[in-house]
């Protein structure tokens, strides 16, 4: 026994000299034991570097690909900004000017991230906010559509609107437009009513087949005809995530619109070009 007691100790004396000489040397990369996970041209991609480049790709870490894609981003860009180095570009003006915005751009997003995360709902509040949503949960549905575009500046709704409003189609529309010499494209679109904003949705949801919807812009305007409006069913256990995920959504949109508006108020701007000032203070001057 006391022979087997002395073995025992030489064996652990060995292995607890080899983990500290182990210890001892640094790792490498090619180890695959460092946070370092690539090597390009002298610069060392980390694993906290890659995670940070998946999200601003917007990439699941459940996708198998999202490690490469981010990488190959990485890779990509530390090559262009040598090469723009080795030209000398980044002494530019413009280069110098662009550096300072990215850089209090990545600062601006992520304190806006951090200071609008807002408080996890509670049950009560994601099963109002269920029943208070049917056209996203129980009363869900998919759209099939027929979209007309053209111009702004030529739609004059209330000499076209009886060419397509009570028509199946845009067939007398497009004629229409087409003997104007009016440019429009037809195009066609399938979408779930979750898809869209609030507004759009509870108004899809009081249409049916042949009504319309008419998102004038700036400078397109988009006329959409529902084809086809069905009832998509989705499981009940996936209400309760999905209200969730939309409540956080909202809640932190709201809480970021408020910071900036706050921050904005108590800050001491002054604006010395009419063109770049907002209408009310360019009304003032």
């Amino acid at each position: 026994m006391r022979l087997l007691s002395k073995t025992t100790l030489c064996l652990a004396t060995f292995v607890l000299a080899c983990d500290a000489h182990a210890r001892s040397q640094p790792e490498t990369a090619a180890s695959g034991r460092t946070q370092v996970v690539a090597k390009s041209g002298g610069r060392e991609v980390t694993l906290s570097e890659l995670r940070v480049e998946m999200a601003r790709l917007g990439l699941s870490s459940s996708d198998p690909a999202a490690e490469r894609l981010a990488l190959d981003s990485i890779i990509e860009r530390s090559l262009l900004a040598q090469a723009a180095r080795a030209a000398d570009l980044h002494r530019r003006p413009e280069a110098v000017l662009r550096m300072k915005s990215a850089e209090e751009q990545a600062l601006a997003d992520l304190y806006l991230a951090t200071a609008s995360q807002p408080p996890e709902p509670t049950p009560e509040e994601i099963e109002d906010f269920i029943a208070a949503n049917p056209s996203l949960f129980a009363e869900r549905r998919i759209y099939d559509f027929q979209i007309l575009s053209l111009p702004t500046l030529a739609f004059d709704e209330k000499a076209l609107a009886p060419l397509f409003d009570e028509e199946r189609d845009f067939a007398t529309l497009s004629g229409a437009l087409r003997a104007k010499g009016v440019q429009h494209a037809l195009t066609g679109a399938t979408q779930p009513s979750t898809a869209f904003p609030k507004p759009v949705r509870e108004q899809l949801a009081r249409y049916s087949v042949s009504d319309n919807i008419v998102i004038k812009g700036d400078a397109q305007t988009q006329i959409m005809k529902i084809m086809r409006a069905e009832r998509e069913t989705s499981p009940t256990s996936e209400w309760r995530p999905f209200a969730r995920r939309m409540l956080v959504d909202e809640a932190a949109a709201s809480r970021a619109r408020e910071l900036v508006a706050r921050l904005k108020g108590k800050a001491e701007i002054a604006y010395y070009r009419l063109g770049a000032a907002p209408p009310t203070s360019a009304a003032k001057q």
